[in-house]
């Protein structure tokens, strides 16, 4: 077994990712040797401030994006140079997305994605039961999709991602626009549907450290492109020594004087 190859128990692994986008002044480079691994069925959440680079790199890990350098590993399957196979195994969900059309019902959507992933007719009504009740995705089901308010829409993002029933979910700032009541029930779908019962590996980006002591014991730290913690909340309270973790997490994320920014 090769080093970037899994080992048992390991979900994702993000060997030495590097991601550069061309500019007029030349290539902004938005991912530095990024490196670390997801054990199989635990909740990890990617922390970092806005243009740290998450979304990017939640996208390369999804197969959205080709890194220059580096590789991911769904389990044993390089996701890009295997991403028909890798798109089974995951889920990815982000508020950038712009694929539901939006003259069809937020139904039709689900159920054109649904026939993509290969499902039948009677696995894709199944699986929209379990997703209605899972989401809460009654109201709006059968509007056009473009009439739904942005918190409906991240919903039924939330719900193609996991439509599928992939091994692994990909979640770019899931929170985002939902409203306070939806957002805590969010945070017990990852943690008790999809972590505890259904065993799933979660990946989740945010950059507010109070939703990821909510959601999980497990960060990586992002900043200008680098990864810089990664490990348990015990391990980053043991390594802010008296400081609180917001101190802490505000000195993880400071700009370095050379660093260009990310997305």
């Amino acid at each position: 077994m090769t080093r970037q190859e899994a080992s048992p128990g390991r979900a994702l692994r993000v060997h030495r990712v590097c991601k550069s986008f061309p500019s007029p002044a030349g290539a902004r480079v938005v991912l530095r040797d990024v490196s670390f691994d997801v054990p199989a069925g635990r909740i990890l959440c990617l922390l970092g401030p806005n243009g740290s680079g998450k979304t990017t790199l939640l996208k390369t890990i999804a197969t959205l994006l080709i890194p220059e350098q580096g590789s991911v590993h769904a389990g044993d399957v390089d996701v890009h140079r295997h991403s028909d196979r890798a798109k089974r195994l995951i889920g990815f969900a982000s508020t950038e997305d712009q694929s539901f059309y939006g003259r069809l019902s937020a139904r039709m959507n689900l159920w054109f994605y649904g026939r993509m992933y290969g499902l039948s007719e009677k696995a894709f009504e199944e699986r929209l039961k379990d997703l209605i009740g899972l989401l809460d995705l009654s109201a709006g089901l059968d509007r056009p999709f473009r009439e739904l308010s942005s918190g409906q829409k991240q919903r039924y993002l939330l719900a193609r991602a996991d439509l599928h029933d992939p091994k692994i979910l990909v979640l770019d700032e899931p929170h985002q626009n939902l409203d306070p009541r939806f957002s805590a029930r969010l945070r017990t779908v990852i943690q008790d549907e999809w972590g505890t019962n259904r065993k799933k590996t979660v990946l989740v980006s945010t950059h507010h450290l109070e939703d990821a002591q909510k959601i999980s014991d497990q960060w990586v730290v992002l900043a200008d492109g680098q990864v810089r913690f990664a490990g348990s909340v015990a391990q980053a309270r043991a390594k802010a020594g008296h400081a609180d973790l917001e101190t802490f997490f505000h000195f993880l994320t400071e700009p370095a004087g050379s660093a260009g920014d990310g997305r």
